[in-house]
């Protein structure tokens, strides 16, 4: 019993890595809900793929400006909701965007507003 215990609190000193993302300590996970994701190069791969996804549902180019806010939460994978600036044409909009990663590393684009 003592060492679990050891275990448990070793893993959450150190970063435990759930449905292989890095929960880094000071990113408490939420069971079922969202918490705080880093802007990273992981991000912004999610973001350029919500993108060009919705570009070619609705027919015509879409380019990531900025993303203001990204937030995770851990499924059956990871659902990615986010916060970006995009321009379509010339005009600036922001847009909310779910993907969805996979276990198997695909991403899916599940919501878009």
């Amino acid at each position: 019993m003592k060492i679990l215990f050891l275990i448990a609190i070793l893993a959450a000193l150190a970063g435990v890595r759930v449905a292989g993302e890095l929960v880094k300590p000071d990113q408490p996970v939420l069971s079922g809900g969202y918490s705080p994701a880093e802007i990273d190069s992981e991000v912004g791969n999610v973001a350029e793929f919500a993108v060009k996804t919705q570009a070619q549902a609705i027919g015509r180019p879409l380019r990531l400006v900025k993303i203001l806010k990204a937030d995770r939460q851990v499924v059956a994978g990871v659902n990615y909701r986010l916060e970006i600036e995009v321009a379509d044409g010339s005009k600036q909009l922001k847009a909310h965007a779910v993907v969805w990663k996979k276990l198997d590393g695909s991403l899916a684009l599940t919501a878009w507003e």
